[in-house]
């Protein structure tokens, strides 16, 4: 039997160079987790680059939030010394990065843990990762398309590649390179058997991945596309604050950043500085918008055996969120057009519109709450949206609030707050943002 107070621990990792294959172990009691992921063929060297034994490390260290919350033993061991900064990364992931699954299971606030671990200095600097340009993770939504516009030159990559990866890849022109990542179906045998489950750091493990990527095709800088709204809590428990989107904040950024830079590649959000607003005032303005999707619940769908065509279900918050982003830019013919259907129009979606600016958000990817008062409030006073039944019913509540917070529509468009994009992107962004489009009246 399983001794409950048995530590997670990650143990081994390897990557066969000839084939693409590595393979990320772990342990939790009796139980051995073997995860693997299939590298594109023309990743692979002859020689093993610098800084791959750290890349390695990276994914194995924050790849294991999958398999620690199936007891959540609150100790890890890890076989491998790691540095200052991959350390700092792994607290993270297992602490903040794991705080909506703690919420979940009503598991202690903040989630804590004890490690042991050989920790040693930085690593000598490895020397930049190459001359393959940049390397654009993409997810298929807004915020990836706009950065296949800023850096129409950088390489899409995508971990199990969907539709919507590979459309909005197509349509913007860039080549996309995937990745196969395979759990260990005892994960989900486990899970069936009363594991605990619940949300993992995602963008963290597809941080590591895409960083071990660069390493092996020689691409840097990393840029993902995380706005500044990933930076406000979901909700508090007991005064600690709960994060859906930590993994995309500002601070973990900051933290994987330390750690990329010892393995030879930058890393940073090239919309840190940016609202929701904003960014979709810049992808409304451009043909990419009809071929983004952020729909999560058609990603569900599609790897459940589902619908094969990838579509907004127009019902989840993540769908709901983007409408009404869009809509503050759109006129109701366009944004019927894009998304295939008009929520603000059915009365029955009242509450999860009002969800979007209440004191506990909805655990999925949506912008601040005064960012969604002030979207929903402009739209009660325009011509084109003012009379769809959602606006006429909400939109005194949100002009309330909204006017509590001092927000408006044109407060978030301005860049604003910290961030570590290189000039040479920025000014391209710039560009981009000053061809936008004004929101609708």
């Amino acid at each position: 039997m399983t001794d409950p107070t048995a530590p997670f621990e990650i143990t081994d990792r390897s990557l066969d160079v000839r084939t693409g294959e590595a393979a990320f172990t772990y342990r939790l009691g009796d139980d051995e987790f073997t995860e693997r992921l299939t590298l594109d063929p023309a990743l692979l060297r002859d020689t093993a680059p610098e800084g791959l034994d750290a890349a390695l490390d990276l994914v194995h260290l924050v790849m294991g939030t999958s398999y620690y919350k199936l007891r959540a033993p609150g100790r890890i061991t890890v076989r491998r010394p790691v540095s200052k900064a991959q350390y700092a990364v792994a607290e993270a992931a297992y602490s903040a990065g794991l705080g909506e699954f703690a919420a979940v299971n009503r598991l202690p606030l903040p989630h804590t843990v004890e490690w042991d671990v050989e920790v040693h200095d930085a690593p000598a600097p490895v020397p930049a990762a190459g001359g393959r340009g940049a390397l654009l993770p993409v997810g298929g939504g807004k915020d990836s398309a706009l950065a296949m516009v800023v850096i129409p030159d950088g390489t899409a990559l995508a971990v199990n590649p969907t539709d919507a990866q590979r459309d909005v890849a197509r349509a913007a022109g860039a080549p996309l390179l995937g990745v196969r990542r395979r759990l260990d179906p005892l994960l989900i045998q486990r899970t069936q058997e009363g594991g605990l489950n619940g949300h993992v750091p995602v963008t963290a493990i597809n941080s590591a991945i895409s960083t071990l990527v660069a390493v092996l095709g020689g691409y840097d800088p990393v840029v993902f596309a995380n706005e500044r709204s990933a930076d406000e809590e979901t909700m508090s428990v007991g005064g600690v604050p709960v994060n859906h989107q930590y993994s995309k904040s500002y601070e973990f950024e900051r933290l994987f950043a330390a750690a990329t830079a010892e393995v030879g590649v930058t890393y940073f959000s090239l919309t840190r500085q940016l609202s929701e607003l904003a960014t979709v005032a810049a992808v409304a303005a451009l043909p990419l918008r009809e071929h983004i999707l952020s729909c999560n619940r058609s990603y569900t769908q599609r790897h459940m055996g589902g619908e094969a065509t990838q579509r907004w279900c127009l019902h989840c918050d993540k769908c709901l969120f983007t409408f009404l982003m869009f809509a503050v830019f759109l006129t109701p013919a366009e944004a019927q057009r894009m998304f295939g259907g008009n929520p603000l129009a059915d009365a029955s979606l009242v509450e999860g519109f009002r969800v979007l600016w209440a004191t506990d958000k909805p655990f999925d990817c949506v912008g601040e709450r005064a960012e969604s008062a002030a979207a929903l409030a402009h739209l009660a006073g325009t011509r084109a949206w003012g009379g769809q039944p959602v606006v006429q019913e909400l939109g005194e509540e949100a002009a309330a609030f909204a006017a509590a917070t001092g927000s408006t529509v044109e407060g978030f468009l301005p860049p604003r707050g910290g961030h570590a994009v290189p000039e040479r992107y920025l000014a391209v962004l710039q560009q981009v943002l000053a061809d936008a489009r004004p929101p609708v009246d």
